[in-house]
């Protein structure tokens, strides 16, 4: 082919496609990725700050600069999405590969299931990009084992695919090149990546993790003798969003896979730019002499959904005020964002909702995100505490500048899903003061908590169920519905998460009616918990033995106060 290497980086001695070598990107958010499958699922998507257009547009401008070509694979949900950033791929000179519509490969489908896939994204990325889709990467690769879907892929009608991942423990290495299939009289091509092999550890030097993961010389050594014993192209592959270091952390993930797809992000973009400004690459189609064929969607088919909107004469929606304490969360906003837009739409015909953001005096940037996010909306009222006062404190300062007698308060990083907070709702419809949410009430449910958080929680909540004798699962949780009126101006002792459970310890020591429904907890996604464990076990202690002796005084719920909190926009 006339390739050859210097320095470790592949090097063309000669023109034409099939002088270069090959590079496919995977588009798709940084949230997608196997490494947190187990944790984020498909349905909670949405919820994430979307990120795939500035890593896009980072490796679209690196291809200029080093006059480089590639195949994007990419999903279907994407296409859903971002119809318009596939278009741009396809005017920029680039090829468009189908991955599936939803990173989901053969470890969660059987090949029937993932051919219908296939052919329900390739409808939505050919409508986007206008062109006929030619090529597939299967999420997760393929392995020598699964090359029997090769020949389904050719009579579906694609021309090539790029999935082959040989890699492991000694590990058979088949097919060290490209090579071509005999699909019933049709030549369908497959491109492995390429792989090297130290003592019996067989492993892929094509891109990705391990070139984020390995030493740099080893990777070059590895690439240079490659090139130099094998005959076919070079076939390269990254993420986008490995261009963007800057994409917000996912901190519930375990260590392994935090290290699997954050390590060395810094180093990537600098890294496949030497590749790319050392060597000529392009895309598989146009390196196999594929025309590009114009391809144009039935109008029905893809004609935009006729809008219906609704008037009211008179809006009869009972308005509920929803409070968000904040401390820290500029990470986690644009998150909690997409969350409450979901929220606002599941309950647009019941509820018309009053949103209240209380920044408790934060050291992080989450003021003028707050203010960036929510600031120009008539349904939000944004609130500052000139020092930080603490979680429980926030809540009620909220509660202070509600504009409802109905007041749901809920966590920023939405570890009780918002969804939920129609029952709380319900309840306080029902004649309930305050109502608390609870993921061990019998109905509730608990997910990816850690078990000595869980051990601790479930301790604390049996002690105050013997000091306050309230039958309630949950006496921590700041997922809970008030009555306005019975909250404002409340006065307490304890601050931050102790006083959230002094909150609930004086509505039940008044003989307020207090309830309990059920909820699902799940372990923080985005940010660290402000929970100090050793501090707030020691609160809780103090604060059982403050509530045993005004259960013997008789606590009467105390109010009004003043509340030095500063309303900057509402």
């Amino acid at each position: 082919m006339g390739i050859v290497s210097r320095g470790g980086f592949p090097q063309s001695t000669s023109e034409g496609p099939r002088s270069a070598n090959l590079l496919g990107i995977t588009l798709e958010e940084y949230f997608h990725v196997g490494a947190f499958r187990d944790l984020i699922a498909r349905g909670r998507w949405y919820r994430f700050e979307p990120r795939l257009e500035v890593a896009t547009d980072r490796a679209l401008a690196m291809l200029a600069e080093c006059n480089a070509r590639a195949t994007f694979f990419t999903h279907g949900w994407i296409a859903e999405r971002y119809p318009e950033l596939i278009r741009r791929v396809v005017q920029q000179g680039h090829e468009i590969g189908n991955s599936g519509y939803a990173h989901r490969g053969l470890r969660e489908l059987a090949q029937g299931a993932l051919l219908d896939e296939f052919a329900r994204s390739r409808e939505l990325l050919e409508s986007a990009a206008g062109v006929r889709v030619r090529g597939t990467r299967i999420p997760d690769w393929i392995g020598l084992r699964q090359l029997d879907i090769l020949p389904k892929l050719a009579a579906a009608g694609y021309d090539y695919d790029a999935s082959l991942r040989q890699v492991g423990w000694g590990a058979a290495v088949a097919h060290p090149e490209p090579y071509e299939v005999d699909a019933a009289g049709r030549v369908f091509h497959e491109f492995p990546v390429p792989v090297t092999s130290i003592a019996r550890l067989t492993f892929p030097i094509g891109g990705g993790n391990w070139f984020r993961q390995l030493p740099v010389g080893l990777v070059r050594r590895a690439v240079d003798a490659w090139m130099r014993t094998h005959d076919g192209p070079f076939s390269m592959y990254f993420q986008a969003w490995e261009l963007d270091p800057d994409q917000p952390r996912i901190t519930a993930a375990s260590w392994m896979a935090r290290m699997r797809h954050y390590r060395n992000l810094e180093r990537m973009t600098g890294l496949v730019r030497r590749f790319l400004s050392g060597a000529r690459f392009t895309g598989f189609g146009e390196w196999l002499g594929l025309p590009q064929e114009r391809v144009i969607p039935a109008a029905a088919r893809y004609e935009s959904p006729t809008v219906i909107r609704l008037v009211r004469d008179e809006d009869r929606r009972r308005v509920v005020s929803v409070v968000v304490p904040c401390y820290n969360e500029a990470e986690t906003l644009p998150y909690l964002m997409n969350t409450l837009a979901s929220v606002e739409r599941t309950y647009r015909e019941r509820f018309r909702l009053h949103f209240v953001f209380v920044d408790d005096a934060s050291a992080d940037e989450t003021w003028s995100v707050l203010t960036g996010l929510f600031g120009a909306r008539a349904d939000c009222t944004i609130v500052r505490h000139p020092v930080n006062r603490g979680v429980a404190h926030a809540i009620l300062t909220g509660i202070g500048a509600a504009r409802s007698d109905l007041v749901v308060s809920i966590d920023a990083d939405c570890t009780y899903d918002p969804h939920e907070m129609g029952r709380l709702v319900d309840a306080l419809e029902r004649g309930a003061t305050l109502v608390t949410a609870s993921p061990y009430h019998p109905d509730g449910h608990v997910i990816g908590v850690p078990a000595w958080r869980l051990a601790l929680s479930r301790t604390l909540s049996r002690l105050y169920r013997r000091v306050l004798g309230a039958q309630l699962h949950t006496y921590t949780s700041c997922f809970r519905g008030y009555h306005r009126a019975a909250f404002t101006g409340m006065v307490l002792q304890h601050r931050g998460f102790l006083g959230v459970a002094e909150t609930l310890a004086r509505a039940v020591l008044s003989g307020a009616t207090v309830t309990e429904v059920p909820a699902t907890l799940e372990s923080r996604l985005i940010g660290r918990s402000k929970m100090r464990v050793i501090p707030v076990i020691f609160g809780h202690l103090r604060l059982l033995s403050d509530l045993l002796a005004w259960r013997r005084q008789g606590l009467v719920v105390e109010m009004p106060t003043d509340n030095p909190a500063v309303v900057i926009r509402a």
